[in-house]
């Protein structure tokens, strides 16, 4: 083991000369270190060798790391921003693009611009418009997810000059890529919920005090994380109409499933009532022959919110008996506890609930084809008689003539 004073040390400093960043050497031996450097590369270049002959434009990540392993490597940018170049091995192993991915990923894979050693000039001014250049190499695999994202919310934000919006990075990381699909791979939901956070803190906030966010954080894998309702990489716009609209679609995919909601005992028809009654009848109609353009019939996020969902036997529930009619007159200004107490909420009718309601309904459904059939076998009749009628009429105009003939 080597005493401290003859350790090999070396430095990137963020000192530039001539317009090109350098690389300083500092130690009391040359030779100590010239010994190192041989035996180093010499057990990185000796059994790619013998594995064949290695491709020079395309290193082994063992090679970027015999510089950027060391502690402490770092550049400065001509934006004086610092960027840190120290690589921690263990992590970039343990990534989804370390050892246990599908297919070999390389430093220079992503770092592709990259050519021989000194590398060129640092290619931009600033860190946030390298990173999201360096975001698109990511399409060079991931291709249906490049093209997924040309279209969300992110990707119109960034190209309306909006950097700040997220890029693949952001989000996945970057030498510490994580699994995302948990069909394959054990994934950390409410990491993913995290990684939102970066951006939408006050959001993340409210999801972690709802019911779905409580629920995720206990483990739960049925509750919904952000990209169950805001889709991974196609993120629409949630400020847009057609948005709104899907929205109690987006629900329905969980609240419409008996199967899912059995296990809760939650009753479907939370979301099948709120079909069939005029502010989802009327969402409906509007997303099926109008999509862009709004309305302002409640959707589901209007009365229980979006992200701070609550249990509606929760006190601070938006849609406890307690606090629904203030939650009403967000749209109706003039309701008061008549109004609110009118509304039968997401349950169907019964004997048991709702008896005077149960009466008319069963009313109506025995008088309507009850009236229909009276009133089919009446025009019936009736039509029966008359063609009957006109028979006869015929029968005794033709008997007549007939015995006019015989009597001329």
């Amino acid at each position: 083991m080597m005493i401290k004073d003859q350790r090999l040390m070396i430095k990137a400093l963020a000192k530039e000369r001539d317009g090109r960043f350098t690389l300083i050497i500092n130690h009391q031996s040359l030779l100590l270190a010239l010994l190192l450097a041989v035996g180093l590369m010499a057990a990185i270049v000796l059994p790619t060798c013998a594995q064949g002959s290695p491709d020079p434009n395309r290193p082994s990540n063992d090679q970027c790391l015999v510089c950027h392993a060391e502690p402490g490597l770092e550049m400065t940018l001509p934006s004086n921003e610092v960027l840190p170049l120290t690589i921690d091995a263990d992590t970039l192993d343990a990534s989804a693009h370390g050892v246990h991915a599908d297919e070999e990923v390389r430093c220079v894979d992503c770092h592709n611009d990259m050519s021989g050693y000194p590398h060129a000039d640092f290619p931009d001014v600033d860190y946030r418009t390298w990173q999201l250049k360096m975001s698109l190499v990511c399409g060079n695999c991931h291709e249906d997810q490049a093209l997924d994202r040309q279209d969300s919310v992110h990707a119109r934000l960034i190209a309306a000059g909006k950097f700040e919006a997220a890029s693949c990075a952001d989000c996945h990381g970057s030498h510490d890529v994580q699994w995302a699909d948990p069909e394959k791979h054990e994934v950390d939901r409410m990491q993913m919920a995290e990684a939102c956070g970066q951006c939408h803190s006050t959001i993340l906030d409210d999801y972690k005090q709802s019911i779905h966010g409580q629920e995720t954080m206990k483990g739960n894998q049925d509750t919904p994380t952000c990209s169950n309702c805001h889709p991974a990489h196609k993120i629409p716009d949630p400020r847009s109409a057609e948005f709104r609209l899907k929205s109690p679609e987006m629900c329905g995919d969980c609240h419409a499933d008996k199967e899912l909601m059995s296990e809760y005992d939650i009753s479907t028809d939370v979301f099948d009532t709120y079909v069939s009654d005029f502010h989802g009848a009327t969402v409906s109609i509007f997303e099926a022959t109008e999509p862009g353009h709004y309305t302002n019939k409640a959707v589901c996020s209007d009365c229980h919110g979006a992200h701070l969902i609550l249990p509606p036997t929760d006190e601070n529930s938006s849609v406890i008996s307690a606090n629904l009619v203030k939650t009403c007159q967000r749209c109706h200004p003039d309701a008061n506890e008549s109004f609110t107490k009118s509304w039968l909420g997401h349950y169907r009718p019964d004997w048991k609930r709702y008896p005077l309601v149960t009466a008319v309904k069963w009313f109506y459904w025995l008088i309507i084809p009850f009236t229909l059939v009276f009133f089919a076998v009446f025009v019936s009749t009736d039509a029966f008689r008359t063609l009957k009628n006109r028979g006869k009429k015929k029968g005794v105009g033709a008997g007549q003539q007939q015995g006019g003939d015989e009597h001329d």
